[in-house]
């Protein structure tokens, strides 16, 4: 491709009956759910955090040109989130010369 270009995949999230607003949301492949609620959840009883549905989203995603300028890919490094916020080390550097890829 010759830039970003937007991307239209679905994403999983393992939740209760709980209804929560669509951000900052934890998500994942197919396979990487799956492998949550196996080692996770379904190991104790009752369920972790009441889980008991795979929901599923179709998200789409697009890369800044300061990113694809720089590296040629249409997706960033992976970095984690934990109560909406970066906890890798590195977020504030990768924001700061990218912009929130």
């Amino acid at each position: 491709p010759s830039g970003p270009r937007a991307m239209t995949f679905y994403v999983y999230r393992a939740q209760s009956a709980a209804d929560y607003p669509l951000e900052n949301l934890n998500a994942a492949d197919l396979p990487g759910v799956l492998w949550y609620l196996h080692n996770e959840v379904v190991t104790a009883t009752p369920r972790k955090y009441k889980i008991d549905r795979i929901k599923r989203y179709m998200m789409t995603v697009k890369n800044t040109w300061e990113f694809w300028n720089a590296h040629h890919r249409q997706f960033g490094a992976f970095v984690a989130y934990d109560a909406a916020k970066c906890t890798t080390p590195v977020c504030q550097d990768i924001y700061h010369q990218y912009g929130f890829i």
